[in-house]
């Protein structure tokens, strides 16, 4: 610490007179008024409530401690601060990290990345970022359920790396029933809304969820647990499901054939695959019907609407309702952003109002059933974020929602004896829905997600 000295010159006072005694009634004032302050003080402290040892700061030995622990007695550093979320539609690395690295660390990260792309991130897939006092620690991405991306702070270099996740796979049963929505019902029995959006998708050729669910309906999955060191991690397959809607009762058992394709199938080896999906986007409100004669929400005439407009927040996943080749991918001013797939059978579907396509998606593409296609938006004639979804058949507009579709293949019957033996135990499950402790003593199929 630099000293500073200031030199002051004394002044001679006139009448100035050497007192022979320190008690005069200017000293007494003083010392009263320093000891009724004390007195003050002694009373106020003594008023206060006594600090729990959680609480309270302990003294700081300002004699004895180095300068570098004074803060460290008072916990002073801030606890660890962590953002989570999901990857959005378009958003990259570099926008992410960009609050906490520079564009070049990002740019060397990336090319020094082998085993993983950064343009390779997926829409959907969780991340988080922890911070320390404002400090950037590390950066993880699940890419999959086997795998990591890392992206860490270590003596001031940013490094990266995939970790292979090991998970401890458990089979376990869900079952619950539907108050107001598939999503509450699985809420309420203490599961993630992932398990609601996995039962819906295996019976979403034959219930649609928006419209469909009735209260008293009811569900039950088995389904795969997976856990790393006892913590729960997430989803793996639902390997069987059962949905009573309106009285009527479904299941679905997934197997794998000998050319290795795996699927849901019925006890009697029925796909629950159609052609078809009964929706192209998942538990949304219809907020328009298949009509001839709506009075348009802009132009304020009636004029036929011949699709089903689904109601939902924008940046919701769109997906193609059955395999197609793409003849349309534009814009213009009434559909805004579209979407145009022929499938076959001479059947077509269109996707209108989309804030965004998807990757890959241009004229010529082909999609897979439930491959997303674009993003739920307002673009063109609309009053809000919807999908308007409409299907041709031979050109001429059809009610989706009263189109059946048409199934897919039925287990080969020189394989449903293995389909028989491989369903037996969760048949088992279904009707007879055993305890958590019961599941071991069934003789169930080891799962691939066991590492």
């Amino acid at each position: 610490m630099k000293n500073i000295r200031i030199k002051v010159k004394p002044r001679p006072v006139a009448g100035y007179r050497r007192k022979k005694s320190f008690c005069g009634p200017g000293a007494v004032m003083a010392v009263c008024s320093i000891a009724l302050a004390a007195l003050l003080y002694f009373l106020i402290q003594s008023d206060q409530p006594e600090e729990t040892a959680e609480a309270a700061c302990p003294p700081l030995e300002l004699a004895l401690a180095a300068p570098d622990d004074l803060f460290d007695a008072c916990n002073m550093s801030q606890p660890p601060q962590t953002e989570k979320g999901e990857i959005k539609p378009g958003q990259t690395l570099a926008s992410l990290l960009v609050r906490y690295l520079t564009p070049a660390d990002i740019h060397d990260l990336s090319s020094s990345s082998k085993d993983f792309r950064f343009r390779d991130l997926q829409a959907g897939n969780p991340y988080r970022i922890r911070t320390r006092d404002g400090e950037f620690e590390f950066f993880e991405y699940v890419i999959s359920p086997a795998e990591k991306l890392l992206i860490y702070a270590d003596k001031g270099e940013y490094r990266l790396r995939v970790d292979s996740m090991s998970y401890d796979v458990r089979v376990a049963q869900a079952s619950g029933t539907i108050e107001s929505s598939l999503f509450e019902a699985v809420s309420a029995i203490g599961e993630e809304p992932e398990l609601a959006v996995e039962v819906a998708d295996i019976f979403a050729w034959d219930i649609d969820f928006c419209r469909d669910l009735r209260k008293g309906d009811s569900f039950k999955a088995v389904v795969e647990k997976r856990y790393l060191k006892d913590k729960f991690m997430g989803y793996g397959r639902v390997t069987a499901a059962q949905f009573v809607n309106q009285g009527e009762t479904r299941r679905a058992f997934y197997f794998v054939t000998k050319n290795g394709k795996g699927s849901y199938y019925d006890e009697n080896g029925q796909a629950a695959r159609k052609a078809f999906l009964r929706a192209p986007l998942s538990f949304r409100r219809i907020s328009s019907g298949f009509t001839h004669n709506r009075l348009h929400p802009i132009l304020k005439v009636p004029k036929p609407h011949l699709g089903i407009d689904y109601a939902a927040p924008s940046g919701t996943p769109v997906w193609t309702v059955g395999d197609g080749v793409i003849v349309e991918a534009s814009r213009n001013h009434a559909a805004g952003n579209y979407v145009v797939v022929r499938h076959s059978g001479a059947y077509a579907t269109r996707y209108n109002h989309l804030r965004a396509f998807a990757k890959g998606v241009r004229k010529g593409a082909t999609l897979t059933q439930g491959q997303v296609l674009g993003y739920v938006g307002s673009t063109g004639y609309a009053t809000g974020p919807h999908l308007d979804f409409r299907m041709y058949l031979n050109g001429k507009p059809i009610n989706a929602l009263k189109n059946n579709g048409m199934y897919a293949d039925p287990v080969p019957a020189s394989e449903m004896a293995a389909f028989k033996r491989t369903i037996s135990p969760y048949l088992a499950m279904l009707d007879d829905a055993p305890k958590q402790d019961d599941l071991a003593a069934l003789d169930l199929p080891e799962s691939p997600l066991a590492r």
